[in-house]
């Protein structure tokens, strides 16, 4: 047993020294230890005398053993055993192997994890070299954009060599000759690079840039030079309540004016009526009369029998015309005879008188007959007569009539929305502003209730179906008895009684609505007349620009701004710019200010500044970047602005705006981009003319001049304060565009707060913000300014870099693994090369 126990002691020292050997050869050969799968097997060399050695495999599943003669066996894990029981007893050495097993490992572990630490520092370093490469490079800004608070990168500038210089600068270089440096790495030469990414020439880094540097400055801009002055102080109320009121006023006009049109109509239509009723009435009248003595005498004799009768009493006459000529030639034959005939001709003279009566009375009732025959004749004369006029007296009545009712409806309609349009708005004013002044103007306007149309239409129907009666009983045909007579007489009195009765009960309105209207356009016509000299003042003022020998002094640098008309396709920086940021094409279109009239002059200028209120709630990004437009560039009254001490007030901007080739009219270009200093003096003239104008109208509504209420026309109210308002404008802006201050409002503010000409650009600019053609005129300037392409003025650079690291045992580790890349390690060699990128923007 104890024999045995040496030889298994033997075999087991002998085994293990061998194991240990070899390890430490491979270890000498590679740096490392060679690692294999985790199923791996470590064998004793063959040698021993004994039948076969049993040789232990190392997993992590168990053990196995297996002889020189190939058979093997499955054991529970362990680190050595021998077949013989005497093994189990005796295990000295297998602590010391177990040892040696556990810590070989570990120290290949920690020079694995030396390695992996060094290769995160390198990392890093190299990350943060990277970095500091582009933040460095990213100092070669243009001098003249940082002047107007911008930065960009020109393409010409040194920032390649610059970030080339930092990466360098901030690495580890390796360790002097015998020197130790835990981390040597060096950069790959030509790694580095730099690659722009965006630029100023893009809206959204130029507006991120003008954003970053305004907002500190322009919230306190705000509130002191807008929010405060026109807002707080009722400025901006009272502007959108004149506002409001003018566009409710122009309504109403609209509608009184389409509504005494109609009703105009209607009365016209009226008038005519009761003009045929004048003239028709003592016509029918006297001419009924007439019908009625003929009708009376005529009686129930027909033509016919009359003429029948008539030439039956001429034939009886004749017959005893006859007669007598008869008894005339018997006398005188008896004559003849002398005295003894005397009896015979006393008897025949005698019956010759009895012809003669009788001739008498037929001669009598001849002429009664012919008399008969003439009333009948006349009595058809006349009533033909009156057929025809009565017709056509009612076709014309029945023309007037519809013509009337035509009028009378449409009227009836435009007074129904107008009583409902004064109720609206006259429910509508509240407190403060116009409303006092608006609630008198709607209480003076000439209403009429709608009844009371209806009862006169109803009135005018009626009274042309009187005459319509009359006209039926004229031309029935039938005789004019007695009844007949007296129901057309009552017919056409009652026409002509209804149609006196409408006259006399609407006269007195109408003419007064006549007379108002008469009125009213007389006083409209004295205030357009007197606003019409202030407003050919005004543009006759327009302008500014001194042009000595008729060329613009600026036309050089208009056609760079935008082109020049002459040259096809030439759409300047401006129209570059908004092609480069596809904002669609370049925009022309200014604000509308109408100077031709005192009606269009008021309400254009009202309804301009009426949403001023709304604009000043809140601190908006257009406000930033209209204040840095007011701020670095230059305007028309710049270096002309004294403080209270009369001192001239110098601009203290780095951009120097008094400096600039576009002399003191680029905020102007940027407002209105006009192709000429005259072409946005003027527009910003007429705009500055139109916001005193409506300052001073909404003063004005405040309190209305009486005899403008009086007249009952809202219109004519907003004209005399646009005539006041365009004259207190003038003077103002005389004094605005030579550099003064003027009071915000006389009425509101009491004179106590001011503004320059350059706080209304700051309105205008909020007003009529067009971000993209703004910015793309505000780059436009700046490539003028500063000659250099925005374009090329890189906001936005990625740096590169590559960095060798020298490695102790990585590399065999990741060659034994088979892999060629380890976390962005890409080896070469013993080395190995890490790529880094850094990203910045200003």
């Amino acid at each position: 047993m104890e024999g045995q126990n040496r030889l298994c002691h033997k075999r087991k020292v002998k085994g293990f020294t061998r194991l240990y050997a070899k390890l430490v050869k491979q270890l000498g050969r590679d740096g490392v230890p060679a690692l294999r799968s985790r199923r791996s097997t470590l064998k004793f060399p063959k040698g021993s005398s004994e039948g076969g050695t049993e040789v232990q495999a190392i997993s992590d599943e168990g053990t196995s053993t297996k002889n020189t003669t190939g058979t093997s066996k499955n054991f529970a894990p362990k680190w050595y055993t021998c077949r013989s029981s005497a093994f189990l007893q005796d295990e000295a050495g297998a602590v010391s192997t177990y040892l040696i097993l556990i810590f070989i490992p570990v120290f290949l572990l920690c020079g694995l994890l030396i390695d992996v630490v060094r290769w995160k520092t390198a990392q890093k370093e190299a990350e943060n070299a990277v970095k500091a490469g582009v933040r460095s490079s990213m100092s070669a800004f243009s001098p003249a954009l940082q002047a107007y608070g911008l930065y960009g990168l020109p393409e010409e500038s040194k920032a390649g060599d610059i970030f080339t210089r930092t990466v360098q600068g901030n690495l580890s270089a390796p360790g002097d000759t015998g020197g130790f440096r835990f981390v040597d790495q060096h950069m790959v030469e030509g790694s580095a690079k730099v690659t722009p990414m965006y630029s100023l020439a893009n809206h959204e880094q130029l507006k991120g840039q003008i954003l970053e540097e305004m907002k500190y400055r322009a919230p306190l801009i705000f509130s002191l030079e807008l929010s405060d002055k026109l807002k707080k102080t009722g400025v901006a109320g009272n502007l959108g309540q004149a506002a409001q009121f003018t566009e409710n006023a122009a309504k109403i006009e609209k509608l009184l004016n389409e509504r005494d049109a109609k009703l105009g109509e209607a009365w016209d239509q009226f008038l005519r009526i009761r003009q045929m009723s004048l003239d028709a009435h003592p016509f029918y009248t006297a001419q009924l009369r007439d019908l009625n003595e003929l009708s009376g005498r005529i009686g129930l004799h027909t033509l016919d029998e009359v003429r029948q009768s008539l030439q039956n009493v001429k034939t009886e006459i004749a017959s005893l015309k006859s007669q007598i000529s008869s008894i005339n030639s018997s006398i005188a034959a008896l004559a003849m005879a002398g005295p003894a005939a005397a009896q015979s001709i006393s008897a025949l003279i005698q019956e010759k008188q009895a012809l003669q009566d009788q001739v008498t009375e037929a001669m009598g009732r001849m002429a009664d007959l012919e008399a008969l025959l003439q009333d009948i004749l006349r009595y058809a004369q006349l009533i033909a007569v009156l057929k025809v006029k009565a017709q056509k007296d009612y076709d014309d009545l029945s023309q007037r009539k519809d013509g009337f009712l035509a009028a009378m409806k449409a009227g009836k309609a435009a007074n129904d929305q107008l009583n409902a349009e004064l109720g609206t708005v006259s429910g509508a004013s509240g407190g403060g502003g116009t409303s006092s002044g608006s609630e008198a103007v709607y209480a003076s306007v000439q209403r009429f209730d709608r009844q009371e149309l209806d009862t006169w239409e109803a009135g005018v129907s009626a009274a042309v179906s009187l005459f319509a009666g009359v006209n039926a009983q004229i031309g029935d045909g039938l005789m004019f008895t007695q009844q007949k007579y007296a129901t057309t007489t009552a017919g056409l009195d009652g026409f002509h009684q209804q149609v006196g009765t409408l006259y006399t009960k609407h006269q007195a309105s109408q003419e007064e609505r006549i007379g108002r209207n008469q009125r009213v356009e007389a006083a409209k016509r004295e205030e357009r007349t007197k606003t019409g000299v202030v407003l050919d003042k005004v543009k006759r003022g327009i302008g500014g620009c001194s042009i000595m020998s008729g060329v613009d002094p600026h036309e050089a640098q208009y056609h760079s701004l935008l082109g020049n008309p002459a040259a096809a396709g030439d759409t300047g920086f401006y129209g570059a710019y908004m092609a480069l940021n596809q904002a669609g094409s370049p925009d022309t279109s200014v604000p509308s200010v109408d100077l031709d009239s005192a009606d269009g002059a008021g309400l254009s200028a009202l309804k301009l500044f009426s949403s001023l209120g709304d604009m000043l709630g809140e601190v908006r990004d257009e406000f930033y970047i209209d204040e840095f437009a007011v701020s670095r560039f230059s305007y028309r009254t710049l270096g002309l602005h004294k403080d209270p001490h009369g001192r001239v007030i110098v601009s203290k901007e780095l951009s120097q705006p008094e400096q600039h080739p576009l002399t003191n009219q680029e905020v102007e270009f940027l407002l209105y981009g006009a192709r000429s200093c005259a072409g946005n003096y003027s527009l910003a003239y007429a705009e500055l003319f139109a916001f005193r104008l409506a300052v001073g109208t909404a003063e004005a509504l405040t309190e209305p001049r009486n005899e403008a209420l009086a007249a009952g026309s809202p219109m004519l109210v907003v004209l005399a304060a646009v005539t006041e308002g365009a004259l207190r404008a003038q003077d103002d802006l005389e004094k605005l565009i030579h550099g003064e201050a003027v009071p915000l409002s006389r009425k509101f503010t009491n004179n106590l707060l001011t503004l320059y000409y350059k706080d209304y650009l700051r309105i205008f600019l909020l007003m009529h913000s067009r971000e993209p053609v703004l910015l793309s005129r505000i780059q436009a300037l700046l490539q003028l300014n500063t000659e250099l392409d925005l374009a090329s003025a890189n906001t936005y650079i990625s740096g590169r870099a590559t960095t060798s690291l020298r490695l102790w045992f990585l590399p065999s580790i990741m060659k034994t693994l088979g892999r060629t890349e380890f976390g962005g390690c890409v080896p070469d060699g013993n080395r190995c090369e890490l790529m880094q990128t850094a990203d910045f923007a200003y």
